[in-house]
């Protein structure tokens, strides 16, 4: 589910929270996902991101594997030059951040 761009900005930003089921604790895991993406003609639609989130309810999932595979569900939905997925959670008092990261370059800060 995508909407055509008639103007593309040069970065798209969207941030969600999303749980799974931790494969080896068992334990429901809470994460924290951030998403950003260069557009070519198409921008994801936001109830398409929280679906892709919801849906990982009850699916067991390491943390480093969802991020790839958010980023996977979004790239074959709308093709983006670049993505980058950030998916953030604390386990145990431990703090994890599992990045994944393809296509062009990212957009530059100044």
């Amino acid at each position: 589910m995508a909407l055509r761009l008639a103007k593309r900005p040069s970065r798209v930003k969207l941030r969600g929270r999303a749980e799974a089921i931790c494969p080896i604790s068992k334990s429901v895991d809470q994460y924290e996902v951030e998403v950003e993406y260069i557009p070519r003609e198409s921008a994801l639609l936001i109830e398409k991101f929280q679906e892709i989130l919801q849906s990982y309810r009850g699916v067991e999932i390491l943390h480093e594997e969802l991020a790839v595979d958010i980023a996977e569900k979004i790239k074959s939905i709308i093709s983006p030059s670049y993505i980058k997925v950030v998916v953030k959670s604390n386990y145990r008092g431990i703090y994890i951040e599992a990045i994944y990261e393809v296509g062009g370059q990212p957009a530059i800060y100044i």
